[in-house]
């Protein structure tokens, strides 16, 4: 089974475990680390800390909040830190993708295929409502 870790600014991480474990329940398979933006040393220590903990797992796949920012740069340090443990690193993640991966994640042993999966999920739900007008359709007698 694989591990998930979600990273992010401010109580990004700690505020999808929420709404995750709100509609999915909880599971030992997720781990969360906020960054406050104190400090990126801490915040490695802390990423570092929570993959000790899924090392158990076949692979992890990290979902961070924002491509290029500090909890995504230090994420894709320490999948390079660790050789041995097979690590993915997404960034831009929404609790669409959170949620297929809290349904999803036992039938998955390869980071790399959840990855892609999320990916698609994360795409799909993000979407601009439109309200769409619907010609009038009168019969013969004007009803």
């Amino acid at each position: 089974m694989i591990g998930i870790l979600v990273t992010g600014h401010g109580r990004f991480a700690t505020g999808l475990k929420a709404a995750v474990e709100l509609i999915a329940g909880a599971s030992d398979k997720f781990k969360y680390v906020d960054f406050p933006g104190d400090s990126t040393e801490k915040l490695a220590e802390d990423q570092n800390r929570a993959l000790d903990e899924l090392k158990d797992c076949d692979g992890v796949l990290i979902l961070a909040d924002l491509v290029g920012g500090s909890p995504f740069k230090s994420a894709v340090e320490c999948k390079f830190a660790r050789p041995d443990q097979k690590i993915e690193v997404i960034g831009g993640s929404n609790l669409p993708m959170m949620l297929e991966a809290a349904s999803s994640i036992e039938f998955y042993t390869d980071p790399l295929e959840l990855a892609n999966a999320l990916l698609e999920t994360g795409k799909e739900y993000i979407i601009r409502f439109e309200l769409e007008e619907h010609e009038e359709i009168i019969d013969e007698d004007g009803i």
